[in-house]
């Protein structure tokens, strides 16, 4: 099987070969520790493991605003980025950019905006058609990247103002989310228009260290009527859906069953997640997709195979399940620790 079959069975409710093996970041400082570790210079990681590759086509759901450099140091470059917000990055390290100030505060800021949300065929890369062309020519999996309704408020607004302003303004937040919405719509057919992907993938991390950043309740009143429109689209189009979340989703789960997507991804360890108690509650309904912890990654050879072999055993039979960390793979997991993880995930996950 090719990785598009692999894939597209898994995300079905079907059975594959084996399960797919894959990741999407390995940071770049893991990168250069492998390189000392016997990684050939100047090759894919992915393809010299003999991985599934996963190519994803982000698409531009901002306000569209110019970004503009505030500020520049040795270490970080400060920006105004395409929404509004101020955003310091770092230019050597991998490290999460922060958050320092933003535009849209009040509902009159968003109506001052809000018609920045309207379609137009540059918000699809100049480089998707290529891309789609490349995924059918070498028979990897391709999923298209909108940005997530609600994540987009809470990073255009910022956590601090976002979370409040959704119990004091639900109408504009009804209108935010939609106006996400009908562009997510449009860009879907757009992309379909020039080369149909197998799947829409959202990332929003709507799971923190103990649960939701807001509750279920919320969720359904505000997000699940948008994410069942877009996920109904996906389908009648034969688009399968994936949906990020960092943090404890053990709440977000079912919701995402009920909006209809097919996957969850990717069920990080260290927030409580765990996909053995979650294939006994879900399995058959959605996907699982990761939770091998990086922390056991990092740890001893043998605590590597345990973790893999643990969860696999359980993950595994009846189809379901899709290798992958529970996030990204930091420097602290060597490379030989990674090759006898996917060593372990071969030897079980083939069916």
């Amino acid at each position: 099987m090719t990785t598009r079959e692999r894939m597209r069975r898994v995300l079905s409710g079907q059975v594959p070969d084996r399960i797919p093996l894959c990741e999407i970041c390995f940071w770049p400082e893991t990168v250069e520790r492998w390189r000392d570790e016997g990684l050939p210079r100047d090759v894919d990681p992915l393809r010299w493991l003999d991985m599934d590759v996963l190519a994803t086509s982000w698409f531009d759901s901002s306000l569209r605003l110019e970004e503009e450099t505030l500020s520049e140091d040795d270490e970080t470059v400060t920006v105004r980025d395409q929404d509004g917000a101020t955003v310091r990055r770092w230019k050597a390290k991998t490290a999460v950019r922060q958050h320092l100030d933003y535009l849209v505060k009040t509902p009159d800021d968003w109506l001052s905006v809000r018609d920045r949300l309207s379609f137009s065929p540059q918000r699809i890369p100049d480089a998707y058609a290529e891309i789609w062309r490349q995924s059918r020519e070498d028979g990897s999996w391709l999923a298209i990247v909108p940005g997530e309704p609600i994540w987009w408020v809470l990073m255009v607004m910022g956590f601090e103002a976002a979370l409040p302003f959704m119990v004091d303004y639900p109408d504009v937040v009804h209108e935010m989310v939609a106006a996400q919405t009908e562009l997510s719509l449009r860009m879907i057919d757009a992309a379909c228009d020039i080369g149909k992907p197998d799947a829409l993938w959202f990332f929003s991390d709507l799971g923190f260290r103990n649960g939701m950043l807001f509750s279920p309740a919320m969720f359904r009143a505000l997000v699940l009527p948008y994410h069942q429109r877009i996920t109904t689209h996906c389908h009648e189009l034969g688009l399968n859906t994936v949906f990020h979340c960092c943090g404890d989703c053990r709440q977000v789960i079912p919701l995402l069953i009920e909006g209809g997507f097919d996957c969850v991804q990717p069920l990080e360890a260290r927030a409580g997640n765990d996909v053995r108690q979650l294939k006994s509650q879900y399995g058959g309904q959605i996907a699982l997709f990761g939770n091998i912890s990086v922390e056991r990654l990092s740890g001893s050879e043998q605590e590597a195979e345990d973790e893999v072999r643990a969860k696999l055993e359980v993950a595994v039979p009846g189809g379901g399940y899709i290798f992958h960390s529970d996030h990204s793979v930091p420097p602290g997991v060597s490379l030989a620790n990674y090759r006898r993880a996917l060593e372990v995930a071969r030897e079980i996950g083939t069916y």
